[in-house]
C-alpha cells in the first residue's frame, strides 16, 4: 500500500500545484525573533452572518486571547497574530532569554561522569549560572546508568536546575544518549530558557521490534490469545513486558493503516505491561549484525483476534519523557529525537512553549521512532504553545494534545469506568465546595468553568479559598458561589481556565507523517493550524474535541486550520478523518464513541471554526470531514480531491458528514470531483453506525450528507452568491 504522489485531474491541477509547491520548498526553519501575521480568515469577510449566531455565552469568552507576555522584538521574542474567526485580535508570545555573558563549557575530563558534567556545567562555583549563553563542545555524551536503576536512583539522566533563568543551552550538534528507563532531560519551573543544537536518544535500548503472529487462540466470550516470533539485536537488553502491540505494515514499513484495530495496550512496559516468557529459537547474522530469533506465547488479545501471519508491531516501553518543561518561554530549537523510550516532549504547569526546526524519526535499524506522543502538554498548562518547522514521524501515538482537564462531579455515588476523573457532589451546606485532585495547580482567584454533564457551558465561579485534608490525595475548593439546584441534582462538569485552559497556540510549516494515531487533538480555545502536511496517521489527522470519557476539553473555539494538505492514503475503506470535529461520549454509543442527540442536537461544544484553502486528498469514497457537536463552522477556498480511480457507480459516500450541529457554511469557491459526486449516494454513509437502529440520513449539499433531525442552517453557496 505505498503511498504515491497524487496525480489530480485538470480541473484541479492548478489548485493543487499552488497549495502543494510551498511544502516542497518549505524553509528549514524560522527564525527565533519571528513575528506572524494572518491572511483575513474570520467571520467579516468570509460569511458575516456567522457573527449573529453564536451560542453565548461562551467558555471561551473567559480566557484571554491576549498573550499577558509583551512581546519585544529586540529581544528575539517570538509573537504570532492573528483574528480568530469571531474578530478577537490574538496574540501568542514566547519570550527569549536576555543573556550578558557567555561560557564556554571545557571538554570532559577522563574521570569525569557524563551526569556531572552536564549538571556541573550549569553552576558558577556553588551558584547556578543565569542570563548567560553556555556552549558545550560538540561531542557525543553517553550515560551508562545500569538498566533498571533508576538512573542510579536520581529518576532522571540530567536536570537543568530548578528555577534556571535567562539560559541559552548550545550542544553545538552534540549528541546525548541515555541509557535507563528514567526521564532523559528535565526542565522544572525554567524561565526564558532556550534549548538548541542537540540530539537525544536511547540507542542501547530496544523499544520496539516488527513480529510475526504464527498462532492464534481463545474466543469471542473469553478473550482471543495470539503467539509470536520476533528478531532482536543480540547485543539489546531482552524486555521483560510489553506495553502495545499494533498491526505493521511490512512491505512500506510503518503503521498499518488498512487494520487500524488490530490493536492492544498493556501497559508503560515498567510498572504494568503483559510479561513476557521469551524462547530463543534461531539466531542469525547478517551483513555484520547478529540478531536472536524469539518466541513467545498465550498473549491476550482480549477482544481483537489478529491473523496468522500478520506483521505487528511490539512496543516494549511507553514510559517516561525524552525532554520535560515546566516554567514559563522555553524554546527548543533544532532538537532531534531518536529511539526515544515514550512521550518526546511533554510540557506542563506553565506558559510559553516553543518547538522548532526540531525532529523526531527513527533511529537506523529500527522501526519506530518513539513509543508514545511526540509531545504532550500535561495538567496546568495555560498557553502560548507554538510549534514551527518540524518534523514529526513514526511514533507510537499522537503527536500533538493539548487540553484543559475536566473533572465530573456526580450527584450520587460514584461509579466511574473511565479515566476521567469523578467526585460526589455534595449539595446543601457544602454547595460551594469542589474536591480538586491535588496534583493540578489552582490558587485563589482562579476562574472555574461550569458545564452540564452534556457540556453545555453554564457559567463560571472563582475560587476563594483552598484547603488541603492531612492524608488526603485531594483538595477542597471553596468557590465565590454555590452551585446551582439544577446542576447539583443532575451531576456537572467543572475545568480550572486560568492555568490550564490550554489557550493560544500556533501550528505552521510542519510535516506530520506515519504515526499511530492521531496528529492533532484540538481541544481549547485561540488556535491557528497553518500550512503543515499530514500524512499516514491511522485514526484520525486533526481531532477537535472534547472528550468525556478521558476528561479532556473544553473543546475547541476561535479555531483557524488555514492552507495545510491533507493526504489520506492507503486506509483501504476504514473510516478515516482527515479532520473531524466532534465531542467524543463516557460510554462508547458507536465505534467513534461519538456524541450523537436524538431528536434535537447535542451541545454545541466547538465553536467558531474556520477551515480554508485546505486540500483533502484520498484514494477511496469516504468520509474525510466530519462536523459534529459544532456551531459556526465555515469551509471556504478548500479543495476535495478524492478517489480519483473510482467510477460514478462506486460513489456511496459523500466526502463530508454532519450531524449534531448548526450555522455550517461551504463557499462557492470550494472545490469538488464532481463527476462522482453527481452519483453519490448515503448507502455507505458513516453516519448510518452512529446509533441502532440507524438514524434518517440525507444529502444535505452537492457533497455533504447529514442526520436532519439534528442538524440546522447548513448553507452551500452556489456560483450567483445565494
Amino acid at each position: 500500500m505505498r503511498i504515491g504522489n497524487l496525480q489530480p485531474d485538470n480541473a484541479f491541477r492548478s489548485i493543487y500545484l499552488a497549495c502543494t509547491l510551498p511544502f516542497i520548498f518549505m524553509g528549514a526553519g524560522a527564525a527565533l525573533g519571528q513575528r506572524s501575521t494572518n491572511p483575513p480568515y474570520a467571520f467579516s469577510t468570509l460569511y458575516p452572518a456567522f457573527l449573529n449566531t453564536g451560542i453565548t455565552p461562551a467558555y471561551s469568552e473567559y480566557v484571554s486571547p491576549t498573550s499577558p507576555a509583551i512581546y519585544d522584538p529586540t529581544a528575539g521574542d517570538f509573537e504570532s497574530q492573528f483574528t480568530s474567526p469571531s474578530g478577537k485580535q490574538v496574540t501568542v508570545v514566547v519570550k527569549s532569554p536576555v543573556t550578558t555573558a557567555e561560557y564556554d563549557v571545557p571538554p570532559i575530563s577522563p574521570n569525569e561522569t557524563v551526569a556531572d558534567y552536564l549538571n556541573n556545567a550549569f553552576l558558577s562555583g556553588s551558584q547556578p549560572r543565569t542570563k548567560t549563553i553556555i556552549k558545550f563542545p560538540k561531542g557525543t555524551y553517553s550515560f551508562d546508568y545500569p538498566l533498571y536503576s533508576n538512573a542510579g536512583g536520581r529518576y532522571v539522566h540530567w536536570q537543568i536546575p530548578s528555577g534556571a533563568t535567562d539560559l541559552v543551552v548550545d550542544g553545538q550538534s552534540s549528541t546525548v544518549n541515555f541509557s535507563d528507563l528514567a526521564l532523559g532531560l528535565n526542565l522544572p519551573n525554567v524561565n526564558r530558557v532556550t534549548l538548541k543544537n542537540f540530539t537525544f536518544a536511547w540507542p542501547s535500548l530496544q523499544v520496539a521490534s516488527v513480529g510475526t503472529v504464527t498462532a492464534v487462540g481463545g474466543n469471542a466470550s473469553d478473550g482471543y490469545t495470539y503467539d509470536l516470533t520476533t528478531s532482536l539485536e543480540s547485543s539489546a537488553t531482552l524486555p521483560k513486558m510489553l506495553a502495545a502491540t499494533t498491526s505493521w505494515d511490512l512491505t512500506d514499513q510503518y503503521w498499518d493503516l488498512a487494520n487500524i484495530n488490530d490493536d492492544v495496550s498493556y501497559g508503560d512496559g515498567v510498572d504494568s505491561g503483559f510479561p513476557l516468557k521469551w524462547v530463543k529459537t534461531a539466531t542469525k547474522s547478517t551483513g555484520g549484525q547478529t540478531t536472536v530469533e524469539y518466541s513467545a506465547a498465550n498473549i491476550p488479545g482480549y477482544g481483537v483476534r489478529l491473523t496468522v501471519g500478520e506483521s505487528v508491531l511490539l512496543r516494549y516501553y511507553d514510559f517516561a519523557s525524552a525532554i520535560s518543561v515546566s516554567g514559563q518561554d522555553v524554546t527548543l530549537d533544532n532538537v532531534i529525537l531518536k529511539n526515544v523510550i515514550g512521550t518526546g516532549f511533554s510540557f506542563g504547569q506553565g506558559r510559553g512553549f516553543r518547538i522548532t526546526d526540531s525532529v523526531l524519526t527513527r533511529m537506523s535499524g529500527q522501526p519506530i521512532s518513539g513509543t508514545g506522543n511526540c509531545t504532550m502538554f500535561a495538567n496546568g498548562v495555560s498557553g502560548d504553545v507554538v510549534i514551527d518547522h518540524c518534523a514529526f514521524g513514526y511514533q507510537g501515538d499522537d503527536a500533538f494534545d493539548m487540553n484543559s482537564q475536566i473533572i465530573r462531579f456526580s450527584p450520587g455515588p460514584v461509579n466511574n469506568s473511565t479515566p476521567m476523573v469523578t467526585y460526589q457532589f455534595t449539595a446543601g451546606s457544602l454547595s460551594n465546595q469542589l474536591e480538586w485532585p491535588a496534583y493540578a495547580t489552582v490558587q485563589a482567584g482562579d476562574k472555574i468553568a461550569l458545564f452540564d454533564p452534556a457540556m453545555a457551558f453554564k457559567g463560571m465561579a472563582t475560587i476563594e479559598g483552598i484547603v488541603a485534608p492531612a492524608n488526603a490525595s485531594n483538595n477542597i475548593l471553596y468557590l465565590n458561589k454555590d452551585i446551582s439546584p439544577a446542576l447539583a441534582k443532575t451531576g456537572f462538569i467543572a475545568t480550572d481556565l486560568t492555568y490550564s485552559a490550554g489557550a493560544r497556540y500556533f501550528i505552521s510549516d510542519n510535516v506530520f507523517q506515519f504515526n499511530r494515531a492521531r496528529a492533532l487533538l484540538l481541544q481549547t480555545p485561540f488556535g491557528w493550524v497553518d500550512h503543515n502536511l499530514f500524512t499516514g496517521q491511522t485514526l484520525k489527522s486533526v481531532y477537535v474535541l472534547a472528550s468525556k470519557y478521558w476528561g479532556e476539553g473544553a473543546g475547541a473555539q476561535e479555531l483557524i486550520i488555514s492552507d495545510n494538505l491533507f493526504r489520506s492514503m492507503g486506509h483501504a475503506n476504514q473510516d478515516f478523518l482527515a479532520l473531524d470535529i466532534m465531542a467524543e461520549a463516557a460510554d462508547f454509543p458507536n465505534n467513534e464513541d461519538e456524541v450523537t442527540g436524538s431528536n434535537s442536537a447535542a451541545p454545541a461544544i466547538n465553536q467558531n471554526i474556520v477551515a480554508v484553502n485546505n486540500i483533502f486528498t484520498s484514494d477511496e469514497i469516504t468520509a474525510v470531514v466530519n462536523i459534529s457537536s459544532a456551531n459556526n463552522v465555515v469551509f471556504s477556498g478548500n479543495v476535495f480531491d478524492l478517489a480519483q480511480s473510482l467510477g460514478p457507480a462506486e460513489t456511496d459516500q459523500y466526502p463530508i458528514s454532519i450531524h449534531d450541529a448548526s450555522n455550517i457554511y461551504f463557499s462557492n469557491n470550494d472545490a469538488y470531483n464532481r463527476n462522482w459526486l453527481l452519483a453519490a449516494t448515503v448507502t455507505n454513509s458513516r453516519l448510518l453506525g452512529l446509533s441502532s437502529p440507524p438514524p434518517v440520513v440525507a444529502r444535505f449539499l452537492p457533497a455533504a450528507c447529514g442526520i436532519p433531525a439534528t442538524t440546522s442552517n447548513v448553507i452551500f453557496q452556489k456560483a450567483n452568491g445565494n
